[in-house]
């Protein structure tokens, strides 16, 4: 038996719209976090193999999380029950890590700490949004 996978990369109109919204407000801090990934990388000066090793390891492990980050986002938007609970994981987790990062540091006037702090409230948001009662009631109609 072969299942087929499609991938549906925003809800249809039969799907409540805080889940619309959810999906929406993931799609655009994951456009940003993209961004501001790229945008603070930039090209590594390697001294050595090893640092090359290392920064290219560590380049392939974060696309990776990426990758898989939009596969979440995307099955969320088919309905998916654990990309549910794998995207309230992630936010909460990004909740505590940035919690941990203002009370020990502080907000820095920097603009990509601003930036941040912003795009984890938008998630936080998000995640309040697939806590309704009527995303909890669509979540489960989709179970086959």
């Amino acid at each position: 038996m072969r299942a087929k996978t499609t991938f549906i990369f925003f809800p249809g109109n039969d799907t409540p719209n805080s889940v619309r919204a959810a999906v929406a407000v993931y799609w655009i801090t994951f456009s940003v976090f993209f961004v501001r990934f790229v945008l603070q990388v930039g090209v590594p000066p390697f001294s050595n193999s090893k640092e090359a090793e290392a920064a290219i390891t560590l380049f392939g492990l974060f696309l990776a999380v990426l990758i898989f980050y939009a596969f979440t986002i995307t099955r969320l938007s088919d309905g998916k029950r654990w990309a549910r609970y794998v995207a309230l994981f992630s936010t909460a987790l990004a909740i505590t890590t940035t919690l941990y990062s203002l009370f020990a540091h502080g907000l820095s006037s920097e603009q990509n700490n601003v930036v941040g702090v912003i795009s984890v409230a938008a998630e936080t948001v998000a995640g309040l949004f697939l806590l309704t009662p009527e995303s909890s009631a669509w979540f489960k109609s989709k179970i086959k």
